[in-house]
Parts: C-alpha cells; sequence; structure tokens
C-alpha cells in the first residue's frame, strides 16, 4: 500500500509574522469587547491554533 509521506518537523508550515501578529491584536481585541456565544467559540478556536502553529 503506498502513501503520501509523513512530512517532517521542518516541513511545518510557520506562521507569517505579520499574519501572526495581526491574529494577535484581534484576539485581543475579542478579550475587550463583548462577543455572542458563537464568536466567543470561534475567538477560542482561533486562540488554540494560533498557539499550536507558534509551536
Amino acid at each position: 500500500m503506498t502513501g503520501l509521506p509523513m512530512p517532517d518537523k521542518d516541513d511545518t508550515p510557520r506562521l507569517e509574522p505579520e499574519l501572526d501578529k495581526a491574529l494577535s491584536e484581534l484576539l485581543e481585541q475579542t478579550r475587550k469587547e463583548p462577543l455572542s456565544p458563537r464568536l466567543q467559540k470561534l475567538a477560542d478556536r482561533l486562540a488554540k491554533a494560533l498557539a499550536e502553529a507558534r509551536q
């Protein structure tokens, strides 16, 4: 059975600095303003994905 090769750790895409900064600012703003429950869940997911991308 053939499959796709597993990517090496070095092949993992990195977050661009400008995107990282913009997303961080957006998440900071979500902490300052009231959000609907749906938007809060999305903000939480974004925060988790951002943290994982930084690793």
